[in-house]
């Protein structure tokens, strides 16, 4: 039997995030679609993902440490720039141009620093996920980086069948009507789409709160999913009948869950 025939897979050409607050001015190992990386900002703030492997000895970089804006291999000393070339080998005047390691390419967008394990000539900056209200001063929040021991895949589906609020959510999201409203279904290529709204119906006690009114609501729950693991999900409630479906919400509030997920195994991810 072929010991690599179960061996997980994930699309390497696209872009994957780590949360901007999770990187700093000092190595930082992730494992992202089962590749090793290590990752840092440089003194002027810009993100840096290279192969977590020195090329002389596969020494991992990441327990090295960083020098001004390069890394220092802490096996032989041998010193990577950002791009990850290296610039000095100790005892050695003659450098080899083929003495490098791999360097990912890295957009930070929307406090986010999307990474491209694939083919770096393929990387495209306009397919870093829309995820814009995450640094708009007109809306307000935050969110945190969770490990969890499962699929990415897995999470995903969690996010896509919201109907499971009414059993696992049901003191504060969850109610009756989220798992009996029917709901619309559209795709392309690219995207997929879950569009839910329960007219005239009671809030769950987290709408309510927000909503600070009596009376029955319009809710929607708009989830778009974007390929391949953004998911933005587009929630609110409304006073019933006025209009929230018609795109009258300013009766309502409303709120964005902006979620994606980036594999680092085939039984574990960073969401």
């Amino acid at each position: 039997m072929d010991s690599n025939a179960s061996a997980p897979t994930f699309p390497l050409n696209a872009w994957y995030a780590t949360y901007d607050v999770e990187l700093r001015r000092e190595l930082m190992l992730r494992t992202i679609c089962n590749k090793k990386v290590v990752m840092y900002h440089r003194a002027d703030g810009t993100p840096v993902v290279l192969e977590d492997a020195c090329c002389h000895r596969l020494l991992p970089l990441s327990l090295g440490r960083l020098e001004g804006d390069d890394v220092v291999c802490g096996y032989h000393g041998l010193v990577f720039n950002p791009s990850g070339r290296c610039m000095s080998m100790p005892s050695q005047e003659t450098l080899n141009p083929s003495a490098c390691v791999r360097s990912y390419p890295v957009v930070e967008r929307h406090r986010f620093i999307w990474i491209w394990p694939g083919d770096p000539a393929l990387a495209d900056q306009a397919k870093v996920p829309d995820i814009h209200w995450n640094d708009d001063p007109h809306w307000a929040g935050d969110g945190e980086v969770i490990h969890v021991k499962c699929d990415y895949r897995l999470v995903i589906d969690n996010l896509m069948d919201l109907t499971h609020e009414t059993f696992v959510h049901g003191i504060s999201l969850g109610n009756l009507e989220v798992a009996e409203a029917p709901f619309d279904v559209t795709h392309n290529d690219e995207t997929f789409t879950v569009t839910h709204w329960m007219h005239g119906v009671p809030p769950p006690p987290f709408w309510a709160e927000q909503l600070g009114k009596p009376g029955e609501v319009d809710r929607w729950q708009i989830i778009r999913f974007e390929a391949p693991s953004t998911v933005v999900i587009d929630v609110g409630v409304a006073p019933a009948g006025t209009g929230a479906r018609e795109g009258g919400r300013s009766q309502g509030v409303t709120g964005h869950a902006l979620n994606t997920i980036t594999p680092e195994t085939g039984t574990s991810c960073h969401y």
